[in-house]
């Protein structure tokens, strides 16, 4: 499947959206719908926000990106944008108005649609997002891609992390790798000693590694999103600790072995908390969120008990199961032949274990 097949099925699917809610547009102005419709292509100038500096206006006979002048020769050379089968219309920086390009194009600004609230468009943000659930063939191969670089590079600093060392020392590490490579570094969270226990979300702060450590971290490439932990121990653990770390990723795997295309979303979580109880463990999920589904953002939805989604053929998933110490955390892709890992142990020891029918092989504590 080449890039502009891609883009047409993707396309259809607006079409579809479009025709299915009587509007005769729609304006994607959030940087995640730009590199999922344009198969990879980066509109973000600042990771800080949720829009990116160019928008796509889709019609049922033509597609556009809108732009000033500022960004025009990038998304006609880096970006391709032609290449890809968008017109790009470009207007002023400081004269320009994109609703007023919009309106040449459709006419008024009645029965459009919108990723993002911004009247006068309607927000069909939540269905536009559906649309990118489904990965195809190409996004599951960029995935799979991202996925090893960031298995390899996390396990890497990790692996030549000793005590002495800044959380924030780690995080700088891993982005430099990550970087190299143009693969964004969108969010961390590493904690040292009593912060591993303390925080569900600890943030990279100046704190010596002692005994503990916990990385995860947030990483983009072609806009799409995976995430990642692992956890170092620096000298003997106890046996009670290690126990509790192979529990954790025993309820990850009950979860993932519960991901079955066709099912409720909600099913792997009641797996969770059946499992959480049956370890010993019964009140810890109530401390953090599970995870869910994943793509172009981290979680494209958490799964909580009032969850109506229904698992889809080729959809990526990321739980994060985790009892205050120890956290569990690699991405995956649901298929009806079972999970395909996005991330794994790459330099890490292996821990083999047989859930629902499947062997996860799955990173084991480091003791270093």
């Amino acid at each position: 499947m080449d890039i502009k097949e891609e883009i047409r099925i993707k396309r259809d699917r607006l079409i579809s959206l479009m025709e299915e809610n009587n509007l005769k547009a729609l304006v994607l102005k959030r940087h995640a719908n730009f590199s999922w419709l344009t198969a990879g292509g980066i509109n973000v100038l600042c990771t800080a926000q949720d829009t990116g500096v160019t928008t796509l206006l889709i019609t049922p006979k033509k597609d556009y990106v809108i732009t000033s002048n500022i960004e025009y020769p990038r998304m006609e050379i880096d970006e391709e944008m032609k290449k890809k089968g968008f017109e790009i219309v470009e207007y002023p920086w400081h004269e320009g108005n994109e609703n007023n390009v919009i309106r040449e194009i459709v006419g008024d600004l009645e029965n459009i649609g919108c990723d993002i609230t911004m009247p006068p468009f309607k927000d069909v943000s939540s269905k536009i997002n559906r649309c990118r659930y489904q990965l195809l063939e190409p996004e599951i191969e960029r995935y799979l891609n991202l996925g090893e670089r960031v298995s390899d590079i996390i396990e890497e600093v990790a692996c030549s992390s000793h005590p002495g060392l800044y959380e924030s020392e780690i995080a700088g590490e891993i982005a430099r790798k990550l970087w190299k490579e143009r693969i964004e570094p969108i969010g961390f969270q590493v904690a040292a000693d009593d912060r591993v226990f303390l925080y569900r979300h600890p943030i990279p702060k100046m704190n010596p590694v002692r005994k503990h450590l916990l990385i995860s971290i947030m990483a983009r490439k072609w806009g799409l999103v995976t995430t990642i932990t692992r956890m170092v121990y620096f000298g003997t653990p106890s046996p009670e600790y290690l126990k509790q770390y192979r529990d954790t990723i025993r309820i990850e795997c009950e979860m993932i072995a519960a991901t079955k295309p066709g099912e409720k979303a909600v099913t792997p979580l009641n797996k969770a908390v059946e499992m959480y109880e049956k370890l010993g463990y019964k009140d810890e999920w109530k401390r953090h969120h599970q995870g869910g589904a994943m793509g172009y953002f981290p979680r494209d939805y958490r799964v909580d008990f009032n969850s109506q989604e229904i698992i889809l053929e080729n959809q990526a998933f990321c739980y994060n199961p985790s009892i205050a110490g120890t956290k569990s955390e690699d991405g995956f892709i649901a298929t009806s032949s079972g999970p395909l890992f996005i991330t794994y142990p790459k330099r890490y020891p292996v821990i083999e274990l047989e859930v629902g029918g499947i062997t996860f092989k799955k990173p084991d504590l480091l003791i270093i």
